[in-house]
């Protein structure tokens, strides 16, 4: 369970474990997707598990970025310089929804260690994160609103992240056609400048 939070104690202590990375100096992010093009591009790859991006070809033309967000099947993991590894995912979905941030690696957690995944190591290539890298991190909103008001429940569907230069919201979203639409399964970076969807309200 990553984000759900069945009170308000719960929900501050879930703040608490995303304001371990205020301060901390963003090395790399990662972005763990679907490994859409394994067999297409490396059909002689016969070892399962994760997968590193670094062919040009695929940097090119990247399965994740889309006009104004960035849409990433599995999540994403920030490493500091410090050498902390924070991880950002979503719930299982069903009963109980949403995203989380904890200060764990995304490989044993978010996914399966020996999961047939890509990653990319987005650094600059990405715009939510070009101004980022490099700068600390200033604050994490972790945006709960009430799941269920009698039960005293929350849920998480967006997350901001604030830096020295910019800002990072990342929602519960999907591409649909290459428009953002709502998920229950994928996480969406939105690009600076891009506003945030009508149906987060």
């Amino acid at each position: 369970m990553w984000s759900w939070a069945g009170s308000a104690a719960e929900v501050e202590a879930r703040r608490r474990d995303a304001d371990e990375l205020v301060g901390a100096r963003i090395r790399a992010v990662r972005y763990f997707t679907l490994d859409y093009r394994r067999h297409e591009l490396h059909p002689g790859l016969v070892d399962d598990g994760p997968r590193n991006i670094d062919a040009e070809l695929e940097w090119n033309d990247p399965t994740w970025l889309f006009d104004g967000f960035d849409a990433v099947d599995h999540g994403f993991e920030v490493a500091t310089d410090g050498g902390a590894v924070f991880s950002l995912t979503w719930d299982p979905p069903g009963e109980r929804e949403g995203i989380g941030l904890q200060p764990t690696p995304m490989l044993g957690s978010g996914v399966r260690s020996d999961a047939d995944v890509a990653i990319w190591d987005v650094g600059e290539h990405a715009p939510s994160w070009a101004p980022m890298v490099g700068g600390r991190v200033t604050g994490v909103d972790l945006h709960y609103v009430p799941w269920d008001e009698a039960l005293g429940s929350f849920w998480c569907p967006r997350i901001t992240i604030r830096g020295e230069g910019d800002r990072v919201d990342v929602v519960l979203g999907d591409s649909l056609d290459g428009v953002l639409v709502p998920s229950s399964d994928n996480i969406a970076v939105v690009h600076p400048g891009t506003p945030l969807p009508s149906w987060l309200d």
